[in-house]
């Protein structure tokens, strides 16, 4: 019995023992928890790999998801720079890294705050972090400048995030390839440098760049489409968010390879940066402001020019300047946006011949511009707009009139006619030339090519090339022929099509007649929407080919697969309905 009742005790304090251990576990994990947690910062938006906006936001240091917003501090690399940094109110503190004594016989593995040709600092990296890290909640980018330094430095970030100090978004960056007017290689090694992130401390944002330079009394030349491309074969497998720094005098002049690369993926943005000897104009950085979402490019400018800029592009009533070859997006359609809110519009033409003028509806989207040949070629041959009502008006004058109307749209050039091509083609580049073209342009025909190989159309060849030749700066549009979808999209007609268009670096828009849908085999959306991260479908169908009702399980399918980057060219009665269906749903 007196076994038993000390057996009991013991059982009792033995509980009592455990339940206060748990007890203190739980409190010290909720401490720990509070107390590795940056005020007002969110777990998620706390760590190195975290969206730089989402973490800045989180803080309440900007008020939306514009990168905009974001301050910077340059070369913040010696003592006093730090501390003149850290009492600032930038949002970002960029540093530049090297390894002592770089190229001497004092050369040591330790990473040092310092921007070449210096070679010793006051401040080591160690010495910054704990600074930064200890008294301030300031993004950071380190920006590399030789190869020996990214693996030590390296090493003491996963070892400080580790420990639970590094509680923010970390910017790895290092120029990786040779870009614009450099006439030797200086650049990092970039199979060295992606590797020892990947290895080391990959939960960061990467920000690769091109080694640049600019000559004020000598000719310059900006970024190449090889120089882009070859960037994102290089980064395009990486893991990591990436930010790629462009130097913002050059950004204008290679805007093209530059929206293409912001398509490739949503991981990607840009981070447009000034030398202080650089030409700088406000309208290339508005241009550039205009055709991306505001989330995908950040402003490294020096003052004033950038209160100036800021001033401008902050302007909700001044007139934005589109890319002809860009995505409808911001334009008509908000990131990620439903493509169906996208309208197709028939313009009103009154009269004939060179009084003709142009209404437009009074709402905003693409117009749907079906274009002819008026004259021989003997006669110089003019393009012309053929309306359903048969009145004729001018391409160039029915474009002219268009650039007076206020408000958000883009143009869809429908070639009716073969020989119109190359002429509508022409007339674009000049008025693109001459500053009069501010808005998305798609061309767009029925093509004649492999298994949909039909008299009387522009062959897909033909299409491409002259859009090669004559003016590259569009959204190209193919579709079908209507006499080979009786038995709809076959798997052919689909090979041949993308085959087609594998070269293309241009915005694709397959156009779908929505009737073959209904015939066609499980997955011929898809299969196009995965040909090209810039690939879309427009679904079209018109009243002669039946009713809404014909088409709806179709129009509704088409949506399933992916409603940002499928459209759907419909008569406004057929759009209203199509709408009410998915409300419904």
């Amino acid at each position: 019995m007196a076994c038993r009742e000390h057996l009991s005790k013991n059982r009792g304090k033995w509980v009592f023992a455990s339940i206060t251990c748990v007890s203190v576990v739980v409190i010290v994990s909720i401490v720990l928890a509070i107390t590795l947690q940056r005020p007002g910062c969110e777990l998620e938006a706390c760590s190195p790999d975290a969206d730089m906006l989402d973490y800045l936001l989180s803080l309440g240091q900007i008020s939306c998801r514009d990168a905009l917003e974001v301050t910077w501090y340059h070369a913040a690399n010696s003592k006093k720079a730090m501390m003149d940094a850290l009492n600032s109110n930038v949002t970002v503190l960029e540093a530049d890294i090297s390894v002592e004594g770089l190229g001497t016989a004092n050369e040591t593995a330790v990473p040092i705050m310092a921007h070449p040709p210096a070679i010793y600092s006051d401040n080591t990296l160690e010495q910054w972090l704990d600074a930064v890290l200890g008294s301030s909640q300031k993004g950071i980018k380190l920006d590399f400048k030789n190869i020996k330094a990214v693996g030590p430095s390296l090493d003491l970030l996963r070892r400080l995030t580790e420990e639970g100090k590094v509680q923010r978004p970390v910017w790895i960056n290092a120029d990786i390839l040779k870009g614009p007017n450099v006439p030797i290689s200086l650049e990092v090694n970039a199979t060295q440098f992606l590797a020892l992130v990947q290895e080391k401390y990959p939960k960061v944002t990467l920000s690769p760049g091109w080694t640049t330079l600019y000559l004020a009394m000598f000719p310059n030349r900006t970024y190449t489409q090889a120089m882009v491309e070859k960037m994102h074969e290089l980064v395009g497998v990486v893991p990591q968010r990436i930010t790629f720094p462009v130097r913002s005098s050059m950004v204008r002049a290679a805007w093209p390879h530059f929206s293409w690369l912001l398509s490739q993926s949503e991981r990607y943005s840009l981070t447009l940066w000034q030398a202080a000897s650089d030409p700088m104009l406000v309208e290339d950085l508005l241009y550039v402001r205009d055709n991306t979402a505001v989330h995908q490019v950040y402003y490294d400018i020096f003052e004033p020019f950038l209160s100036q800029f800021k001033q401008l592009a902050l302007n909700a009533t001044r007139k934005r300047m589109y890319y002809t070859g860009g995505s409808l997006i911001p334009l008509l359609q908000l990131p990620r946006g439903d493509g169906l809110n996208v309208k197709w519009l028939i313009p009103d033409i009154q009269g004939s011949g060179k009084t003709a003028t142009v209404t437009l509806p009074d709402t905003e989207g693409m117009i749907l511009l079906n274009t002819g040949l008026e004259g021989t070629v003997a006669e110089k041959p003019v393009p012309i707009i053929r309306a359903p009502s048969g009145s004729i008006l001018t391409l160039e004058s029915c474009l002219q009139q268009l650039a007076t109307y206020p408000g958000h749209w883009g143009v869809h050039l429908q070639i009716v006619e073969p020989a119109a091509l190359r002429p509508s083609l022409a007339l674009l580049a000049r008025l693109s030339s001459l500053g009069l073209l501010h808005w998305p342009v798609w061309v767009g025909a029925k093509v004649s090519h492999g298994s949909f190989l039909v008299p009387g159309h522009v062959t897909g060849r033909e299409l491409l090339t002259a859009v090669t030749e004559v003016f590259p700066h569009v959204t190209v549009a193919p579709g079908w022929p209507e006499e080979v979808l009786g038995s709809g999209y076959r798997e052919q007609l689909l090979t041949d099509m993308l085959e087609l268009c594998q070269e293309l670096w241009q915005p694709v828009s397959f156009q779908m007649p929505a009737m073959p849908l209904g015939h066609s085999t499980a997955g011929a959306v898809a299969r196009l929407l995965a040909s090209s991260p810039r690939a879309t479908v427009t679904v079209e169908h018109s009243p002669a080919g039946g009713d809404y009702a014909s088409v709806r399980t179709a129009l509704l399918a088409a949506r399933t697969v992916d409603r940002t980057r499928v459209y759907y060219r419909l008569p406004q009665g057929y759009h209203k309905d199509l709408l009410a269906d998915v409300g419904r749903n």
